[in-house]
């Protein structure tokens, strides 16, 4: 009797095993779906997004990069497949996750905060064409892009395991095409200008080498071309940094993470000048800028 209900035991244990044992879950083909550019059948476009979403995070770069960026950025921008409620939906999402672990370095958070400003970008941009952010809506996401520019830590570009990281690019992204919205006034754009030169002033180990200087350029460029531009607040912006710059690098003894802050003004300050320097029809006070920058740069 006793081996009986022994026996019983064990055998109601093993049910119980396979009742509670999940079912294999599917995954779906991100990279079909990338490289067919639509919305599968019968799926939403918003709900595959959100899906996407999760897979900012992703130590996988083609996962990261090619999917959930590559197919939203088709979706949102190109396409148009999301309405402004589900847009609204996404900037609720993105912003939050630029708080997750913000502060730490070297591990792999930083991923899901940098690709969450870079698919914020995505809004801005899709904001511009077809516009549907209202003013204060706009000023929210500029006041969360600016946060989190001036507390992100983990400034670096690439990796050899997990690819692209650039935050700092992709925060310039995302700030590029607020400076170039209606809603952000003059006080907004030289709040920007604030943003780009605290992260110019940053101390690093080694400048910039991934194109983060041009994308900082763009920014500034965005910001210019602007009929409400200041020119004032301008010139005070590279005066600021051309002293930066040479206290930077005649700093004594001598530290890499000098270097990096006196070359990462140069380089911007070349980029920026050289953008300008193709634009046809540039209006007056952008001359005026373009000029003020060469000098800044040329300052020994």
């Amino acid at each position: 009797m006793r081996l009986t209900f022994v026996s019983l035991l064990l055998v109601l244990s093993s049910c119980a095993s396979i009742e509670v044992d999940p079912a294999p879950v599917a995954t779906r083909d991100w990279s079909a779906i990338a490289a067919a550019g639509t919305v599968p059948a019968g799926e939403s476009a918003f709900e595959l997004t959100l899906e996407l979403s999760e897979l900012l995070g992703s130590p996988d770069p083609v996962l990261r990069d090619d999917c959930a960026y590559g197919i939203t950025a088709n979706w949102v921008v190109r396409q148009k497949l999301l309405d402004p409620d589900e847009l609204r939906e996404l900037v609720r999402r993105w912003t939050a996750n630029l708080e997750r672990e913000l502060g730490s370095k070297g591990d792999d958070s930083v991923l899901l905060r940098s690709f969450s400003a870079l698919s914020l970008s995505l809004i801005a941009a899709r904001d511009l064409q077809t516009p549907f952010l209202a003013e204060q809506e706009v000023r929210g996401l500029l006041e969360h892009a600016l946060d989190y520019s001036a507390r992100e830590q983990d400034l670096r570009d690439w990796d050899p395991k997990l690819g692209w990281i650039h935050s700092v690019a992709h925060t310039a992204d995302l700030l590029k095409f607020l400076a170039r919205n209606p809603h952000v006034d003059a006080a907004g754009l030289n709040q920007i200008l604030d943003a780009v030169e605290r992260r110019l002033a940053t101390p690093m180990e080694r400048g910039f080498s991934m194109g983060e200087d041009e994308r900082l350029a763009r920014t500034l460029a965005a910001v210019i071309l602007r009929p409400e531009h200041d020119e004032v607040a301008f010139e005070a912006f590279l005066e600021r940094l051309a002293e930066t710059r040479s206290r930077a690098r005649d700093a004594q003894p001598f530290a890499a993470t000098n270097l990096a802050i006196a070359e990462n003004i140069s380089h911007t300050l070349r980029a920026l000048h050289s953008l300008l320097a193709v634009v046809d029809n540039l209006p007056p006070h952008a001359q005026r800028a373009r000029d003020a920058t060469l000098r800044a740069f040329a300052r020994s």
